[in-house]
């Protein structure tokens, strides 16, 4: 069965061979360097937790089945003997099913077919908020692998300038205080790159439990770096009325109204009838070997429980379910609000890093390498003002990467994905 729901259509499998077939595609995308996009596919075809999610719309299958089925009926049997002749005995057989029950069988039909309907938009759903979460899980691997590679070029100035403490230090050419000073630089940008590396192993295996990995299959590489911003935003107005229209799960949730609603008011309009009415027939050997037969009706009287109960509880689902719709809906816009508020605040964060603030900084360290050539800069400033420079950098991968997840956030709260990204820089990959 194939599941769309305004994302990648996704292959439910259901057999030993299908996921066998899963597991080699899986396979082949391990061997090759992960991207967000790749580890997306690894776990649309590997997640145990989205395999358990499909199985509802099984369960939702097998409810839809069951629905159209007539119940089976009730055998009655007896057998009684007499205390005086004729001594034969009295025996009674009846046959009976339940008249209402059968009935209203087309309105189950169309119950459960609407309840299948919500279930493959709640799967739909989950298959979307999977992709989201695999994607931030990826970015943020991706951000603090390209922040680790710029954390080690700080760390191997700062040790370059430690060493060089050393030996003014021994020459006498600075105190014991300017020595100290610089090693605890370095050490600090040690420690720095220790906390940088602990981060990433803690990030990989956030991947992993995303990508359902486990064993061997761990030892896989991610891309060195994130895609650049694309050349300019998809249109971003009425994305609260679009997501409104696109999500799915408010769709479902929308279902399970009209769904609360049509049973109260069934219920509402019948609870006065006959709670069972079965028909059949019975017949009956008497001890003196004649019988009768004919037809048999069992009528259950609303005298005691007229419906009361299931009124106030159908009634609490009703509003239970009116709530949950409105709670989403009002989650739904803030979410939109919030993930496009922040996708323009770290473009603009991005654009300013590039435009403004690192071109000054490697102003600075162009001068001062000018300045250091001619004696008139030492070498601790050259130094300080390229680890200065490593800073803005890392300033703007942490603004690049903001963006993309602003971006994966804000696909996820409409229920469908924006327009396709290209990058404005040449040499740096763009998001497929």
């Amino acid at each position: 069965m194939v599941v769309g729901g305004g994302g990648p259509a996704v292959e439910w499998p259901q057999s030993d061979s299908d996921r066998s077939a899963a597991q080699n595609g899986v396979r082949e995308l391990l061997a090759k360097e992960l991207t967000p996009n790749t580890a997306v596919g690894i776990a649309l075809m590997n997640s145990r937790s989205l395999r358990a999610t499909f199985e509802e719309l099984g369960i939702s299958q097998a409810d839809l089945v069951a629905a159209g089925r007539l119940h089976n009926p009730t055998l009655f049997a007896s057998s009684r003997w007499p205390d005086r002749a004729p001594r034969g005995p009295d025996v009674e057989f009846s046959l009976t099913a339940d008249l209402f029950d059968d009935l209203l069988i087309p309105l189950r039909r169309k119950v459960a077919g609407a309840q299948l309907d919500a279930a493959e938009r709640r799967v739909a759903q989950a298959v979307l908020d999977l992709i989201a979460r695999v994607k931030i899980a990826a970015y943020t691997l991706e951000s603090r692998q390209q922040f680790r590679s710029r954390l080690q070029a700080t760390v191997n100035a700062n040790d370059l300038a430690a060493d060089l403490a050393q030996r003014q230090y021994d020459a006498g050419n600075i105190n014991k205080l300017d020595l100290a000073m610089r090693q605890v630089s370095a050490q600090e940008a040690h420690l720095e790159l220790m906390r940088t590396d602990a981060q990433i192993q803690s990030d990989r295996e956030a991947l992993n439990r995303l990508l359902g990995l486990s064993g061997t299959e761990t030892d896989w590489k991610m891309t060195g770096e994130m895609p650049y911003l694309p050349d300019a935003e998809p249109p971003l107005f009425n994305l609260e009325e679009l997501a409104v229209s696109q999500r799915l799960d408010l769709a479902a949730a929308k279902t399970q109204v009209a769904l609360a609603q049509s049973a109260f008011d069934l219920k509402r309009k019948t609870r006065l009838l006959p709670g069972t009415m079965n028909l059949g027939i019975d017949t009956e050997r008497n001890p003196d070997g004649s019988r009768v037969t004919g037809p048999q009706l069992e009528i259950g009287l609303p005298i005691f429980d007229q419906g009361q109960a299931e009124m106030a509880r159908l009634g609490a689902e009703l509003r239970r379910a009116q709530d949950i719709y409105e709670a989403l809906s009002a989650e739904i816009g803030s979410d939109v609000r919030t993930a496009r508020d922040a996708l323009l605040a770290a473009r603009s964060a991005a654009d300013y890093y590039d435009k403004t603030l690192l071109p000054q900084r490697e102003l600075i360290v162009h001068q001062t390498l000018l300045n250091y050539n001619a004696m008139q800069k030492n070498t601790y400033e050259l130094l300080l003002a390229k680890e200065q420079e490593q800073m803005a950098e890392r300033g703007r991968i942490e603004a690049i990467r903001d963006y993309w997840i602003a971006r994966v956030q804000l696909e996820k709260a409409l229920g469908g994905g924006l327009a396709p990204a290209k990058s404005i820089r040449a040499g740096i990959p763009s998001m497929p």
